[in-house]
């Protein structure tokens, strides 16, 4: 059964009763995050799939600083099954860590059903199958904001440029964090999507980048992609860094003011 023929079947009454009950539609920002009771709460914040797509999804939670999930929130342009499924899996995330909540998977949505009450012949079955990428994607982003904060404070006297604040290092060092960033939290999830970044310059509080994939030259494709990129760097930086995309065929040098 294709993806078409997904959407077009028909629900059950407890599928039904929950598509008309949305509970994790929207989404949370930084201000959630600091506004929160809870001590060392961290906004995590991803997407997945062309932004025009049925399959894109932004994905924007909260989590304890053991990484545990407290809220989440989700905006998709996806229908039927797909959204149900989205705002089911939502609420299976809070709760979890990262290596609980990325392996969930359509069979868990089928088992939710089931413990609503859900006749089976009244679930596509074809459901089993489905993987979410995006949830790999935001353990990912979970697991480098919590090695962040776990990280032992050392007396900045003795601290090596790594170690220093960002504030006192260079832009040599700026650059580094950020190129280290990139290589292990974006530039992977990009490839499985066809696209790259690169850096051109860092201007104070502006990062300037060449963004490169299929719809790499149409701003309204790559918009979603660099909220994400802009909040991966500043959760993991510490920093609030401005993403400037400027597609330029030879990039000017980074200059150390």
């Amino acid at each position: 059964m294709s993806d078409q023929q997904l959407e077009d079947v028909p629900f059950g009454p407890v599928a039904e009763a929950r598509l008309n009950d949305l509970r994790h539609v929207g989404s949370l920002t930084q201000v959630d995050a600091n506004a929160h009771d809870s001590d060392g709460v961290t906004f995590l914040a991803t997407s997945h799939g062309a932004s025009n797509g049925k399959d894109h999804i932004d994905l924007t939670a909260l989590a304890d600083k053991d990484g545990i999930i407290l809220s989440i929130k989700y905006r998709t342009l996806g229908r039927g099954w797909d959204l149900l499924a989205y705002d089911i899996l939502a609420e299976l995330c809070v709760g979890k860590q990262s290596d609980l909540y990325s392996q969930l998977s359509g069979a868990d949505v089928i088992a939710w059903l089931k413990e609503q009450g859900e006749a089976v012949d009244a679930i596509p079955m074809e459901l089993e199958q489905r993987t979410f990428p995006v949830l790999t994607k935001l353990a990912t982003v979970a697991s480098g904001a919590q090695d962040k904060a776990s990280a032992t404070e050392t007396p900045k006297a003795d601290k090596t440029a790594s170690q220093l604040d960002w504030d006192d290092v260079g832009l040599f060092e700026k650059v580094r964090r950020v190129e280290e960033v990139l290589d292990e939290q974006v530039r992977p999830m990009l490839a499985s999507d066809g696209g790259g970044i690169e850096l051109v310059d860092l201007r104070d509080t502006d990062l300037v980048v060449h963004y490169s994939g299929a719809c790499g030259s149409c701003s309204s494709s790559v918009g979603g992609t660099m909220i994400f990129i802009e909040d991966t760097l500043n959760n993991a930086l510490g920093v609030e860094l401005h993403l400037v995309v400027q597609n330029m065929d030879e990039p000017e040098p980074f200059v150390d003011l």
